[in-house]
């Protein structure tokens, strides 16, 4: 198990640099889904996964910022 529920994260850039952005996150949910990429299209979200090869996995819902954020991939967090 990568991260757990109550694990509090770091959200990596996507710029590739390897760099985290500084304020903490916190796993609330942990679920087998697609991840979601494209917000508000599920349709072409579904495209992109399929072009990328990527299909049901564990990811992870987060309280970022005082918004949920669903589905994130744990590729694109770290721990604390």
């Amino acid at each position: 198990m990568k991260y757990k529920v109550g694990d509090l994260i770091k959200i990596v850039k996507s710029s590739g640099s390897g760099e985290c952005y500084e304020i903490a996150g916190l796993v609330i949910k942990k679920y087998m889904s697609i991840p979601k990429i494209i917000l508000n299209n599920p349709g072409e979200n579904r495209r992109w996964l399929a072009e990328e090869g990527i299909k049901t996995c564990i990811v992870y819902d987060i309280l970022y910022m005082g918004i949920i954020e669903e589905a994130i991939l744990p590729e694109w967090i770290e721990r604390w």
